[in-house]
């Protein structure tokens, strides 16, 4: 699944290239990724400009004039391209939008179909879809990090996966942090002392800017808006890399499930607690 980085990614990417751009078409060609339209969504977008490309977690947020937004969720193998309207339309392009003015389209494509795309009326206080995410893991301050892991007791892997506790952070990028951290996936997070999460902190900024300056990780079939892939796979330092030497210490990297989320850890930099009961150190 595009993570923050990949999604940050297509974002810069489409902020170069079609903002200003006047919508003149909209073609629904998979209804079931179209939620929550009273009506069509089509008529909706007539017309509007696309006046700003923004993030949110893992939703893209095209703002329109006159108000509102489309918000593009790409799921587990959604991709939006920008493409010249001569180019034939892959298979599983579910959604296109025509530009006056511009022979080319912004096309919404997912194979696995979990991605999905909404209209959203402006209104005051935020977008109410959004509404339940927790802070950006690049803007959260690391008092306040510490502070919100430590006011939970749960396995630290699945917190950090979790949208409502940061938003963004996916499976690769929470593993890559846990092990810059040194922490194993199943530390209870009430168990970490205050110097490890700020070292937490440090250790998830550093992985998601890194990875944003190398356009993401294509493990699969990510791709930017411009078909370019990723570069951040050949920098992971666990994920992906079951039985291959920790770059730390040479012990072989192990896969187990935590969270019901493979997890890919070193047992000797981030060591197993003995007890999640033991105090914070």
């Amino acid at each position: 699944m595009p993570e923050l980085p990949e999604v940050e990614t297509v974002v810069r990417g489409l902020r170069t290239r079609i903002i200003g751009w006047q919508l003149s078409r909209v073609e629904v060609c998979q209804e079931k990724c179209v939620r929550g339209c009273r009506g069509s969504l089509a008529d909706l977008l007539r017309k509007k400009k696309i006046l700003a490309v923004e993030r949110r977690g893992k939703n893209i947020i095209l703002r329109l004039s006159g108000g509102g937004a489309v918000f593009v969720h790409l799921g587990m193998s959604g991709r939006l391209r920008v493409l010249p309207r001569s180019v034939p339309r892959e298979k599983h392009t579910h959604l296109v939008f025509s530009f006056l003015n511009h022979g080319k389209q912004l096309r919404f494509i997912d194979p696995r179909r979990f991605g999905r795309v909404f209209w959203e009326g402006e209104k005051k206080g935020g977008w109410v879809s959004l509404a339940r995410l927790g802070p950006e893991p690049l803007e959260i301050a690391p008092s306040e990090f510490v502070s919100r892991v430590r006011a939970r007791r749960r396995e630290i892997k699945p917190l950090l996966l979790d949208q409502h506790f940061l938003a963004g952070v996916g499976n690769i990028y929470a593993d890559e942090s846990l092990h810059r951290a040194g922490i194993h996936p199943r530390r209870k997070s009430d168990s970490l002392s205050g110097k490890i999460l700020f070292r937490l902190h440090r250790a998830v900024q550093e992985v998601l800017t890194e990875a944003i300056g190398a356009g993401g990780s294509s493990v699969r079939s990510y791709v930017d808006s411009t078909g370019a892939a990723g570069g951040y796979q050949h920098s992971l330092r666990v994920y992906g890399r079951e039985g291959e030497p920790c770059p730390g210490c040479a012990a072989r990297i192990v896969r187990e499930i935590v969270g019901g989320r493979s997890s890919f850890y070193c047992p000797r930099c981030q060591r197993k607690p003995s007890s999640n009961r033991a105090g914070r150190r």
